[in-house]
């Protein structure tokens, strides 16, 4: 792995780790996700594996989606629930918070993919870590220990990127 994609990488995953900050944390966590796509589309070309970064974007695209329109479903059923319509509020917020779950589990187990390949690759096996972490974290969101294994994970994964071997440019 070449220097400037362990750095891109590293810095990505922290910004991301970071963006439990208040305030800034939003913005440190979209440059993460950039810097990790970026990190991870230069890694696809240089061991000729394109779909490393299709599956990777594949498994942002899908979570995001699913908790934004998670939380617009959940958003309008709260209010509603506030608004006294108790049954059909509670429901959908309710189905906000499946939508939210469902797309968690299917968008990080592509990054889980991602990052196992990754593992192959490298011979790191912390990439692996994450990507497992990762995945059992979107699994157990349901019961609210899975933001802190997905948080985890992404601790993981900067310390992945960083002690990697690098290898020298051509």
């Amino acid at each position: 792995m070449k220097d400037s994609v362990k750095l891109m990488g590293g810095l990505g995953s922290l910004f991301i780790v970071l963006g439990v900050i208040p305030y800034i944390g939003a913005l440190l966590s979209l440059a993460g996700f950039v810097l990790l796509i970026i990190a991870i589309k230069n890694y696809s070309e240089e061991e000729g594996r394109p779909e490393l970064v299709s599956k990777f974007v594949k498994g942002i695209v899908i979570s995001f989606i699913g908790e934004l329109l998670g939380g617009v479903v959940a958003g309008v059923g709260a209010g509603m629930y506030g608004e006294g319509h108790g049954f059909v509020g509670g429901a959908l917020a309710g189905i906000g918070f499946l939508i939210i779950y469902i797309a968690s589990i299917f968008g990080y187990n592509f990054i889980k993919d991602v990052f196992t390949e990754i593992a192959l690759l490298t011979g790191n096996n912390l990439f692996e870590w994450a990507g497992k972490l990762f995945f059992w974290g979107a699994l157990l969101l349901i019961i609210l220990i899975g933001g802190a294994l997905i948080w985890i994970g992404w601790i993981v994964a900067t310390a992945a990127f960083f002690t990697t071997q690098s290898v020298e440019s051509e």
